[in-house]
């Protein structure tokens, strides 16, 4: 065969990748962004949150606009430090971040398709991209809908993994770089998801430093200095952290019980996830077990915490992404073993593009008819405007605690007082004081006065002389000029 034949047909396989890969990224253009049709705001509390922090590192605030107290980034500073560099170079306005999942999604289920193709095969590969596309959502468990930090572990996790499994043909020293580059940014970005993949990096240096073979305990040696240093580099991340909080269990009131998971992930891809693992474990394979022994430590992260109610290294709500990540390499090898079935004519192939069918159109009616609190709606974002528009930087605003998580970055204002994310008596204090004003009919002016407060901003009653309503639903304090 000619070196020209040889080319022609690389370059038909190529475009026939493509053209299955175009309705895959369609979808999951679809399903990621379906939610927003109707509702072009932002839906999670965790995502206005995460907008506020970027807005706030680009802006330099000194004042946390949540809190009061000075403003810090907490563990996850490299994923606001993403958020604000989009920021600042486009300056998206609120409905302009509804897209960013999408495009997180449409570059995961790209990085999951690269990384199944040279580690197992295309077929593999499309039907992984394919099941990384109709992953859930939930707004306990997060997902692909939500600007949270959790979908990092789709895009990050196996394109770090290429690296770390040596699937590519550059150099070793440009390959053991880019690895430290993307565990280190993980680690400073979201450590759910720094955890997972020290995880798997963690059993493929056990198997490779306990094999034979000298390349392997060799690379061994080079993957425990990379991870070393990504840890030590990582330490003043979680110093501060760590001296305040000590290293305490953490507890949730809501989970979804291990049985819960084939309901919530499809029961037809996990019944795939079952048989490719089934046949997975019979191959001597490092990298195959590293994935194998990883999903296997993520269950039992559940199993732990449904027995228990509490939870150590792993947060459990951020255990099911990516575990459902894994869950879509191996069933992709899953989906695949009904190829070797030939006879009758073709009744492998056949078997499988109806498993595929069955499973995308139960996965596309679950998503779409998913739903997803919405915390604000077209007035209250108006009048957030209003109020960044018309009022100083420093002023102090009071409304509903729920509606002042996304007051704060559109406003781009300090509240009184917001619902927390868990159990935080301080926080909590304020949120019921908010609440006492609000059922008082807004006749507290002198709470207003010993809390600095100059604007309320409720669709309640307000029966106080010393509020004068500016705008709909926005009163200024008489004395604030």
């Amino acid at each position: 065969m000619s070196i020209n034949r040889i080319l022609e047909r690389t370059k038909k396989i190529k475009e026939k990748e493509i053209l299955l890969l175009i309705p895959i990224l369609s979808l999951v253009c679809l399903l990621t962004f379906h939610p927003h049709f109707n509702y072009p705001y932002l839906f999670h509390v965790d995502e206005w949150f995460h907008v506020a922090q970027a807005k706030q590192v680009v802006m330099q605030s000194n004042t946390n606009w949540y809190t009061g107290e000075n403003f810090s980034l907490g563990m996850e500073r490299a994923w606001h430090g993403l958020l604000a560099s989009i920021y600042f170079l486009f300056k998206p306005s609120i409905v302009q971040w509804s897209y960013l999942p999408t495009i997180l999604h449409a570059l995961a289920t790209l990085s999951v398709f690269y990384f199944v193709s040279k580690l197992y095969g295309k077929n593999e590969a499309l039907i992984a991209s394919l099941l990384i596309a109709l992953i859930p959502s939930n707004v306990t468990l997060g997902g692909p809908v939500f600007l949270v930090p959790i979908n990092l572990s789709l895009l990050f996790i196996p394109l770090a993994l290429v690296f770390a499994f040596r699937l590519t043909n550059i150099k070793p020293l440009y390959n053991y770089l880019s690895l430290f580059a993307i565990t280190t940014f993980l680690l400073y970005a979201h450590p759910p998801t720094a955890v997972v993949l020290l995880t798997i990096l963690g059993f493929y240096f056990l198997f490779n430093i306990f094999s034979k073979n000298d390349e392997c305990r060799q690379n061994a040696k080079h993957l425990f200095i990379i991870i070393f240093i990504s840890i030590l580099f990582s330490i003043p991340n979680y110093l501060l952290e760590i001296q305040q909080r000590g290293l305490e269990t953490l507890k949730f009131n809501f989970w979804v019980n291990i049985q819960g998971i084939p309901l919530l992930y499809g029961i037809i891809p996990t019944f795939f996830f079952v048989i490719g693992f089934y046949f997975l474990i019979k191959r001597e394979n490092k990298e195959t077990w590293s994935l194998l022994l990883t999903s296997i430590v993520l269950i039992l992260n559940i199993i732990i915490f449904t027995v228990s109610g509490s939870t150590y290294l792993l947060p459990y709500p951020r255990t099911h992404i990516p575990l459902f990540l894994l869950m879509s390499i191996i069933a992709g090898l899953g989906y695949t073993r009904l190829l070797t079935y030939k006879k009758p004519h073709k009744i492998g192939v056949i078997l499988m593009v109806i498993c595929i069918i069955a499973t995308t159109s139960l996965a596309i009616n679950r998503n779409i008819n998913t739903s997803y609190y919405q915390l604000v709606d077209d007035s209250d974002y108006e009048a957030f405007l209003w109020i960044k528009e018309n009022t100083p930087t420093n002023a102090t605003i009071l409304s509903d605690p729920w509606k002042a998580r996304a007051l704060a970055p559109v406003a781009e204002r300090s509240i009184y007082a917001v619902m927390p994310f868990g159990p935080d008596k301080k926080q909590m204090q304020l949120v019921i004081n908010a609440n006492n004003f609000f059922a008082e009919n807004c006749i507290n002016t002198t709470f207003l006065t010993e809390n600095n407060i100059a604007v309320v901003y409720t669709t309640e009653n307000c029966q106080n002389q010393d509020l004068i309503e500016i705008e709909e639903n926005i009163y200024f304090l008489k004395t604030y000029k």
